[in-house]
This record gives C-alpha cells, structure tokens and sequence, in this order.
C-alpha cells in the first residue's frame, strides 16, 4: 500500500488536527476513566456505609440473641424451676405436665424483652418436657427431639451454641405471616453431669432483612454463613440458596457475577458463628452514569473541536504563504534557475529565512568562482607534494650510496653509523603506523645510541633484557627514544655508564622499564618533575601525556631514583589486541 506524498503544508495541517484531536481523545479516556474509578469508589463507599449500618443492626439482634441465652442459662430460679417442672414430669410418668403449675415458667420467657421484635423462646427438658414463650396449641414440638440437628449438637461439649441459620417457621399460627425463622440453640444441664437441655431462640427472618431495604434500596444486601448459605435476604426465594459468585477481577473492590449479572462486591465479617454481610451493586447502574457523563462531555469536545479548527485553519493559511513561497523559489533554483528570488520580507523568523535565501543565491556566483580557484590551488599544491615526496627517496638512495662506498673501502664503523642514521631518518619521516612492535622500537634506540656514542665518543652501553611474549606488543612510535635521550644526556651527562631496558608482561600489562647508572635525582627534583613543572622533565612529560591520551588512566609512569644511584623510570601500558591486520591498544580512547 502506497501512502500519497503530502507537501509540508498538509504535514503541517494534519499534525495541527491530531494536536488538537489526541489531547481530546486522551482527555476523554482519562475522563472517562477518571469518572469510571470514581463512581466505582462511591459505590464501594455507599455499599460500605450501608453495610456499617446493618452490620450494627445484625450484630445487635445477634448479642441479643446470646444475651437471652445467658439470662436464661444463668437465673437460678428459671433453673430450680425447671428442675422442679422436670422432676415432677419424671415422677408423673404420664407424658403430661400441668403447665398452669409451671405457669411461672412461661411467665418468665414472656417477660424476656428482645431487640428487634418477636422472639421464639423454646426450652427442651430431657425426656419430652418443654416450655415456650408462644402459644403450643395445635403445635407438637416433641418431633424437635428427633431433628438431626439436635443429635449433632448432643454430641458436643457442655454449652455449646449452634448456629442452625434459616428453617422454616414451626409456630403454625404464625408460619403464614412470618414462613423462616433464623434459629440458634445451645445445650445446658439442669444438674451437674446430667443429661442434656436445651434452649431454642428464634426470629423472624424478616427482623434481618428489614434493614436491607431501608438503608440500602439501590443494593442486593444479604447475611451469610459459614458455609457461603443465604440466611437472610430481601427476596425470600434466596434463602436457603448458595451464594454462588464468579469473581471477575479483583483490586480495591471485587466484581463479581452472580445470576447473569456483574456487581460490585464488598463484604462485611459478623461478630458470631463466622456469619457475614454481603453487599451488592448493580455493576450496570454505575456504568449507566459514566456513560451519560462521557456522551455529555464528547458533545462539548466536538463543539470547541470545530472552533478551534476554523481558527486553526485560518491562522495556518496566513503563516504558510511565505513559506510555500520560498519552497517553489527553492524548486526553480534547483533547476538551475539561479536568477530567482523569493522576495520574501517581514520582521518574523520566516522574512528573516527568505532574506536569508535571497542572499545566499547571491552569494552562489561568487561561491563559484571561488571554488574553481580553490580547485586550481589544490592542484598546484598536489603538484608540489609530489616533487616533495622525491626528495626523502632521493636521500635516503643517496645515504646508501656513500655507505656502500664505505664498505667497499672497508670503513665499516662509519657504514654503520650511515645507516643507523639512514633507518633513524626513514623511522622519522615514515608516519604510516602510530603503533609499531616493541622489538622494532627498542632496533631504533639501539640505532640511535651508535649515533650518539659516534658523536661524542662515549662508551655508553646499552643492556636490553625483553621477554620473548613481548617482542610483538605494540607500543605507540618513539616512545623510548625520549627516555633514552634523557637517560644519556642529563642521566649519564654524556659520559660513559650503562642504559638499560627491561620487558615483560604481569596481570594483563605490559611493562617497560628504562634505567641508567647516572647520577639520580634529588628529591625535589623528581617532585618538580612529577608536578609537570615548564622548565623541567620536558621529555618526559611529553611522553607522559602522549601515553596517557593514548590509553587513559590504565596507563602508568613511576620513577624512583636517589643521588648517586641513577633514575628507573617503569612504564605500565595495557596489553595491545590485532585489529584489521595492525596493533590497536585495547584501552586506546578510553
């Protein structure tokens, strides 16, 4: 797919529209997005206060609850009543009691206040007695004996209460008004040792569910066991039901789908039997206002959008102009047609480009011709190069000549001397590699001190001692001569004594050590030296800095010397590697 060539002025254009189209998309996925969390988090807040307000409500009924057992459990004259009412119904042996005997029995349970409503207070003696606080007629509650949930609970300890959660209403005048009862027990003992008693407490569902309503109109609010059952909520039809959630993401709050839909989850541990309160939002009626939000806020983008484009638009053709000027004068030129000007004026920075331009198109004539000049120089000049190029050959040619001439008269001495300094010249001037092997550098100072001991007739010797895995290192051209040159000037003062180099490789270094039997140095010479003073050490310094451009702070130069004892000067250069057929240092640049 080929996209079409589009001139400056359309590039200008489009980037103008996508700066003002993206920062108004971005802004409406950060609002929306801004706006979305937000509703999110004032649900999660509204679901959270409701549940607080409910939380106290349930916890309330729910001590309530545990509170009737213990005044129940814990009134020594319920209790010596009861026993009385058991022992009476023992000796009897009819399946009978007279309750108007006991009558202050059920007096007692009726007088038992509660929080939230109604109670159903049932005590089950051993053996088919009972008692309650609501009318019996037409209500055998002897089948309680046999329900499975009162033999579990007779096989737990002492005063345990059981949290059964919701069944169905077994007080038939009321089963119809109110059809689930939330139901708790807990075994007790009319003596020590003895058999088992309990205490039955129930409540309407409707006293837990109430609340839901009234607080929390807009959520689905229920209370759950242990077990994730429904114990209480506003649909009847639920309870008893699992609740069964596919948790669809996690974070600050829980989404989850429960029955087709997606809600906001948020969940509120209760203070007994590991019950807890559940709270949901409907996911859809948070979404519904972001999305009301988002359309009013997209109409107002498109609205300043067209604004700002006709704006934009009408600016943008004004500040174009002289630039579409200038790029058609531009063409033309580019055809040859150096007699074109823009004509371009104005006090802007673009009246200072076309006054720019129009001077330098004058300026080409000129460039012209001084081209064709410069061109005419360079050529001289490559002429004059190549006549300087003959003159080393001629040199060198003619130095080979006269030590020829000195051997055939058998003054070898002095053919040597020729052409030790015929390589000395031909190593100065031959400038194709910085970098040469060792054992070329230190064949040029053996050269060098034949000249110079033929200059001034000293027997100065020259000791080498180089290991054999550093002969091939490279080391950059005319590093020793200078130090070599010190050595036998100022070291040995031009009289005879002994110069010495050393090699050899340590721990991925090379080291080059140059020593002399000369006279050494004070101690405030070498700190005068050492501190790169003008006036001293020049050929040193010299060499210090060269290395150490070369190969940076790997490199170093230690000196140790003493009246009378000479100087040993030790260079460290780091080891070299063989790149594209010549000796680069490794650290070189660094």
């Amino acid at each position: 797919m080929r996209f079409p060539k589009w001139s400056w002025r359309q590039k200008l254009i489009i980037t103008s529209l996508l700066c003002l189209v993206l920062p108004s998309v971005i802004t409406l996925v950060l609002t929306g997005f801004y706006t979305k969390n937000e509703l999110r988090n004032k649900a999660v807040d509204k679901a959270e206060q409701s549940l607080e307000v409910a939380d106290l409500y349930e916890s309330n009924i729910m001590k309530d609850m545990v509170n009737a057992f213990n005044s129940i459990q814990y009134d020594s004259e319920m209790i010596t009543d009861l026993r009385v009412a058991w022992n009476k119904y023992k000796k009897d042996n009819t399946g009978t009691v007279d309750f108007f005997s006991f009558k202050q029995i059920t007096e007692k349970l009726e007088r038992i206040t509660f929080f939230g409503g109604k109670t159903y207070v049932t005590i089950l003696l051993p053996g088919g007695l009972y008692f309650s606080n609501y009318s019996t007629y037409k209500n055998d509650l002897k089948y309680m004996y046999g329900e499975p949930w009162l033999q579990d609970l007779s096989k737990e300890p002492m005063n345990t209460t059981s949290w059964l959660g919701t069944q169905q209403n077994y007080v038939r005048a009321d089963a119809e008004k109110a059809p689930n009862l939330v139901t708790i027990v807990r075994t007790f003992q009319l003596y020590n040792n003895g058999v088992n008693a309990y205490i039955i407490l129930s409540k309407p569902e409707e006293q837990f569910s109430q609340i839901f309503a009234k607080y929390a109109s807009d959520q689905v609010m229920m209370v759950l066991d242990a077990k994730g059952r429904i114990i209480s909520h506003t649909d009847p039809e639920q309870i008893g039901q699992s609740f069964r959630a596919e948790r669809s993401s996690t974070g600050a709050f829980d989404i989850v789908k429960w029955n087709g839909l997606e809600y906001i989850s948020v969940k509120h541990p209760l203070p007994f039997a590991s019950w807890s309160m559940q709270s949901l939002t409907p996911y859809e009626s948070v979404t519904s206002k972001i999305g009301n939000i988002f359309s009013y806020v997209f109409v107002l983008q498109i609205i300043f959008f067209m604004l700002f484009a006709i704006v934009l638009f009408y600016f943008l053709n004004q500040w174009t102009k002289p630039i579409m000027r200038l790029a058609r004068t531009a063409a033309k030129v580019e055809k040859g047609l150096l007699q074109e000007r823009s004509k371009v004026k104005g006090q802007d920075e673009v009246g200072h480009l076309g006054l720019a331009f129009d001077s330098m198109l004058d300026r080409v004539g000129e460039m012209i011709h001084q081209i064709e000049w410069e061109q005419s120089r360079k050529r001289m000049a490559e002429l004059e190069l190549l006549q300087a190029q003959i003159n080393p050959h001629f040199l060198f040619n003619t130095l080979n000549s006269i030590r020829l001439q000195a051997i055939l008269s058998g003054k070898h001495d002095i053919a040597d001397n020729i052409g030790s300094l015929s390589t000395l010249l031909r190593m100065t001037i031959n400038r194709n590699n910085e970098f040469v092997p060792l054992h070329e550098e230190v064949g040029t100072i053996e050269h060098y001190m034949r000249l110079m001991n033929f200059r001034h007739s000293e027997g100065v010797e020259l000791h080498t001692n180089l290991a054999s895995d550093t002969l091939l290192e490279s080391i950059p051209r005319f590093t020793l001569q200078p130090l070599v040159e010190n050595a036998y000037i100022h070291g040995l003062q031009q009289k005879q004594g002994e110069i010495s180099i050393s090699a050899w490789k340590q721990s991925g270094f090379l080291y080059i050590q140059i020593k002399d039997s000369g006279i050494g140095l004070t101690e405030e010479k070498m700190l005068e030296i050492q501190s790169g003073s003008p006036v001293s050490g020049i050929g040193l310094k010299n060499v210090k800095e060269r290395l150490q451009i070369i190969y940076g702070d790997v490199f170093a130069m230690e000196m140790c010397s003493s009246v009378g004892s000479g100087l040993t000067i030790t260079l460290r250069i780091p080891l070299t590697i063989r790149e594209e057929n010549r000796d680069v240092p490794s650290h070189a640049g660094r």
